[in-house]
């Protein structure tokens, strides 16, 4: 066969690969191959549609005897690399990784794919150098951002890996949703992107509860003195059916501090009056339910109330806010659980104080917020994710002008976001008369 002839072959078959018929091209390269043995360039594009195909092992043959002939081509190195990292071969793969680089520093992608088998690899230096590498050359380069942020929360350095959490998401908006992208604009102080992406939402949608609270959030309106229930029982019921597993995920420590400090106050079983605000799927009602005469939750969320009627765990479910709940009830509980509901309050005093004339005298009101990070004049704050802050000393001082004696304070991680711990305090405390 002439080399006209094989190359003319080796075209049909690229054509066919391109078309996306990878049988046809497939059969047209092996019959190049099968004509013209040496071809370098006919084994390194089967190589690639191995490598479609999910077949590495082959593919990894194949670029091998390419490169031996041929050693100026940064793609055929870098497929090599891609066939070595679906064989779990970090090591081998981070070396065509990286001589792909040398031979084309202005590919992203080379750049990004060694800093993974890098940090494959346990070398978080060179994985953070590599990804620099990437950024130099496209500084909007998503896989980049979301790999320093992964490598900065390998080594704590959460600050560092919030900002390139939310720079990987402003670069790649199409593929996250609006609230995603305004608490992004929000981490990164462009909150003048935010607030313009809440008004085009207003703009479809002038009276969505969601959007008006986060305009608030991000400082285009006066903050609420809590979240409406509107905004709660929309996004609570739009995360119903994933919430058990997403908290999960989040890594969520209410539910095991409850346990745990039952344990340790050691209330007897089956004896209590209890009630689970913002009880939300029931996650707390499993640690409370050994110790309960009769359990009662409290939500406004329909869906999430239905999550909860699963798990048998409660005599009674209601759904409506709290706060008028509470405002109809007797002083008849033992004991009120609020965990991870606070957030959505600002000035904590009112929901406390109705909660102290909610319990017995000596009845006990175990909750959570979270945590500011420094004195808050106010008291609270509101943050772009729409969830309120709290001082932790000032919510002490309400606790003592509610009547209520503080038996016991924890600081510790809540839950986590975008994988950093999310600074929370429980607390534990008694009504007094």
């Amino acid at each position: 066969m002439s080399a006209e002839a094989l190359n003319a072959c080796l075209r049909e078959a690229q054509r066919s690969h391109l078309e996306g018929d990878w049988a046809e091209a497939e059969r047209r390269y092996r019959s190049c191959l099968f004509n013209w043995p040496a071809c370098a360039a006919a084994k390194s594009f089967l190589a690639f549609l191995l490598l479609q195909t999910q077949r590495p092992e082959e593919a990894e043959s194949l670029l091998s005897e390419a490169i031996s002939a041929e050693t100026d081509h940064a793609d055929w190195y870098f497929s090599l690399g891609m066939a070595q990292a679906r064989q779990g071969r970090a090591g081998d793969a981070r070396r065509a990784f990286a001589a792909a680089a040398e031979l084309d520093g202005g590919q992203p992608m080379y750049w990004t794919n060694l800093a993974a088998a890098c940090e494959q690899d346990d070398d978080l230096a060179a994985a953070e150098r590599a990804c620099r590498h990437a950024l130099a050359v496209d500084g909007a380069c998503a896989d980049a951002h979301f790999l320093l942020a992964g490598l900065y929360l390998r080594q704590e350095r959460h600050a560092e890996a919030r900002r390139h959490n939310a720079l990987g998401i402003v670069a790649r908006p199409a593929e996250h949703g609006p609230i995603a992208r305004i608490e992004a604009y929000c981490e990164l102080d462009r909150r003048d992107e935010a607030l313009a992406l809440l008004r085009v939402w207003l703009a479809q949608a002038p009276d969505d509860p969601v959007a008006l609270h986060l305009l608030a959030a991000c400082g285009g309106a006066e903050p609420p003195p809590q979240c409406s229930p509107e905004f709660i029982r929309r996004t609570f019921d739009a995360n119903a059916e994933a919430f058990d597993a997403t908290l999960a995920s989040l890594r969520y420590q209410g539910p095991q501090w409850l346990a745990q400090c039952l344990k340790r106050l050691g209330p007897p079983t089956a004896a209590l009056d209890a009630l689970d605000l913002g009880c939300g799927t029931g996650l707390a009602g499993a640690a409370l339910r050994p110790y309960a005469r009769r359990l009662q939750g409290v939500d406004l969320s329909g869906e999430m109330l239905g999550r909860a009627v699963d798990k048998g765990v409660y005599d009674v479910l209601t759904q409506g806010d709290i706060i008028e709940f509470l405002m109809e009830q007797p002083p008849a509980r033992d004991l009120i659980c609020c965990l991870d509901t606070l957030s959505y309050f600002g000035d904590l005093g009112p929901a406390l104080n109705w909660m102290a004339r909610a319990l017995k005298p000596g009845g006990l009101l175990l909750f959570s917020i979270e945590r500011a990070p420094r004195p808050l004049p106010e008291g609270h704050q509101l943050q772009p994710c729409g969830r309120y802050l709290h001082d932790p000393d000032w919510v002490e001082a309400q606790l003592a002008a509610c009547g209520l004696l503080l038996m016991e304070r924890q600081d510790m991680m809540l839950r986590e976001e975008a994988g950093c711990p999310v600074p929370g305090a429980f607390y534990c405390a008694e009504r007094l008369d």
